[in-house]
């Protein structure tokens, strides 16, 4: 820190060397800079505020109906429409700018500098207001450059050109409707004739499985049938063979399995009847299989009880009654039922047969079916998609002819500005006695750079790197001592007068604006 200090000390001392130098080379930045200052044209400044109108009392109403256009997109493109470089340059002709511009290099620069000093901007976060401001020398010319850009906004018709793709949108989207609507023509007709080419094997109440299952039932059903009828035509054989009515009933004849096969005949139609309405996991149908299943138990346990007590068979009622003749007669019905039990048999494997040699065609068929079902929903799906499509853009047409989304409407007119709003000239006089000051201490600091002096015996043995054995301070006279004094006060003196000099160019501002122009122009002259 005591190096710092050291060094800081030393080139405070050496800059106090050439301080006279730094005053005078303060004074004149300083004078340069307040004329400078002086010979910068007045800067008026014309604004004018316009009120674009991007509500619209049908926007909520038909939000997720149609596509209503974005109002601030609008105004977006239309600030950037209207600081365009070929408005620009209708602005520049409207007022007289491009005269000054001979070259397309000076028509360039003219168009950049329009660009700049013109400004559209809103006039806060959440307003319809937006603020028109341009800066010139000229206060006519400001106000005329904004009453021009003011006529450009007005005549500028962008709903024409949001109206056009909306059009565009309406007439790609009907091609494309009608190109559907073919295709799902095309489409139905596939599958109407498809399902009336192919009508015994569309699926229709019952699938393959449960056809099977069903034919399988039937046949078992028809088995025990057959093997009733059997049992019977035996009996009745034996007790014609055997004399008549007075021999043993066999238990297969019994009254008792009779009745259970009664029942379990009655169960079998029932089974039937459900499964034409129902699928197999039906409860129904469930629930029937399940006694069909308990009756069969039944019959067989009473069967295997009968057997093994024979006194326990009830007869017939017909049993031991009616002679010959009877038996004959049930003999006869015995074999008519067996042969038409027979015959039912042999329908069903025949039919269960040919379903199963029709699996393979009844699956590629519904597959084909599948395949052609879902390419109708598919088809139907873009259509009806495309169909609501066409309706909200036509919705979006109607609603952008019949309203308009901008409305502009002037709040504040544009006029002549009777004071200049530029440039800061007391902030940049400011500016200029600092930067004079500033830049005399560094020519002072240059130099006692150029031209060092050893100001004590540390300085002088860094320098050489031998030791200072002693020194001797210089001893002034009186008369050097007040002549030293009355430099100081003058330097003094003079740097007052600086300041008095800004606060004079600070005074004089309004003077020096017209007549350092008018001293240029007669040196010109």
């Amino acid at each position: 820190m005591q190096e710092i200090l050291s060094l800081v000390f030393s080139q405070l001392r050496n800059i106090w060397r050439f301080r006279w130098i730094a005053l005078a080379v303060a004074w004149a930045i300083a004078l340069v800079g307040w004329l400078y200052v002086y010979s910068l044209p007045d800067q008026y400044r014309a604004s004018a505020r316009v009120h674009i109108d991007t509500k619209s009392a049908i926007t909520p109403l038909l939000r997720g109906m149609a596509v209503t256009p974005n109002t601030d997109e609008q105004v977006n493109l239309l600030i950037r429409t209207v600081l365009s470089r070929p408005n620009l340059r209708d602005i520049a002709r409207s007022t007289g700018l491009d005269l000054k511009a001979s070259t397309p290099e000076q028509e360039q620069a003219l168009v950049d500098g329009l660009q700049k000093r013109l400004t559209l901007k809103s006039a806060g976060a959440g307003t319809d207001l937006y603020t028109i401001s341009y800066v010139s020398s000229q206060p006519q010319l400001a106000q005329s450059v904004i009453q021009q850009v003011m006529s450009i906004m007005t005549t500028m018709n962008l709903s024409k050109s949001s109206r056009g793709n909306t059009e565009d949108a309406v007439s790609f989207l009907s091609q494309e409707v009608d190109k559907y609507k073919k295709e799902l023509n095309k489409t139905e007709q596939k599958l109407s004739t498809f399902k009336k080419n192919h009508a015994e094997l569309m699926p229709g109440t019952n699938d393959y499985v449960s056809q099977v299952q069903q034919l399988n039932s039937n046949i078992d059903s028809l088995q025990d049938q057959l093997a009733n009828a059997r049992d019977r035509k035996a009996n009745i054989q034996q007790q014609m063979s055997s004399g008549g009515g007075s021999a043993s009933v066999p238990p297969s004849q019994s009254r008792q399995i009779q009745r259970i096969d009664a029942q379990l005949e009655n169960e079998q139609q029932q089974l039937s009847q459900l499964l034409t309405k129902y699928t197999p996991k039906h409860p129904d149908v469930l629930t029937a299989k399940r006694h069909i299943s308990d009756l069969k138990q039944r019959r067989k346990d009473t069967l295997s009880q009968l057997r093994a007590h024979p006194s326990e068979i009830q007869a017939p009622a017909s049993a031991g009654s009616g002679g010959g003749g009877r038996l004959t007669d049930q003999l006869n019905d015995a074999k008519v039922q067996i042969s038409t039990l027979e015959s039912s048999l042999d329908r069903r494997r025949q039919q269960l047969e040919q379903l199963r040699a029709g699996a393979d065609d009844m699956n590629d068929a519904q597959a084909k079916l599948a395949e052609l079902s879902r390419n109708y929903e598919v088809t139907r799906d873009q259509y009806q998609k495309l169909l609501s499509r066409l309706y909200s853009a036509r919705l979006s047409t109607d609603v952008q002819q019949n309203s308009e989304a901008l409305e502009f409407r002037v709040v504040d007119p544009p006029e002549v500005p009777a004071e200049p709003t530029g440039p800061q000239r007391v902030i940049l006089i400011t500016m200029a006695l600092f930067g004079a000051i500033a830049a005399g201490v560094a020519f002072a600091l240059f130099l006692a750079q150029i031209r060092p002096v050893f100001s004590s015996r540390r300085d002088l043995t860094d320098a050489t790197g031998y030791p200072v054995i002693g020194s001797v301070s210089l001893a002034l006279s009186p008369g050097q001592r007040a002549q030293r004094r009355t430099s100081i006060v003058v330097f003094g003196v003079c740097c007052v007068s600086l300041l008095i000099g800004f606060a004079a160019a600070v005074v004089l501002a309004p003077i020096g604006v017209h007549w350092v122009p008018n001293l240029v122009s007669g040196q010109v002259l």
